[in-house]
């Protein structure tokens, strides 16, 4: 079975909502393709180790390296909001992984509009 790689935002959302996000983009992402997709599962339990300076660049590292298993990836069309959605859509297109794209507020009603129009993500 081929895999998807979901790229979802997880800055300030529960683990309830981030969760659902990536169920309903494994659908779409299904209907898209055609077949069914197993999931690549990103969430990370673990805790940076003690000393690293910038958590948000271990777990995205994490992350990119479980992106290297991928046949397909599916992210946010507004992926340049979230700092570590951005480089895992770069890297997707970069390494020519096939995309699909769902706007954010199709897979995440947690994320209010205004958040993002104000850019502060």
């Amino acid at each position: 079975m081929k895999k998807l790689f979901v790229s979802v935002p997880m800055k300030d959302r529960t683990e309830e909502a981030i969760k659902a996000s990536m169920a309903k983009m494994h659908r779409i992402a299904e209907a898209i393709a055609g077949e069914q997709l197993e999931v690549i599962d990103t969430w990370i339990d673990e805790e940076p180790p003690e000393g690293t300076v910038n958590s948000g660049v271990w777990y995205l590292g994490k992350s990119i390296l479980m992106m290297a298993d991928a046949d397909y990836f599916i992210g946010v069309d507004e992926a340049y909001m979230w700092k570590g959605c951005q480089i895992e859509s770069m890297v997707a297109y970069q390494y020519d992984i096939k995309r699909f794209g769902i706007s954010v507020y199709d897979i995440a009603q947690d994320i209010e509009r205004e958040y993002c129009e104000e850019g502060i993500a």
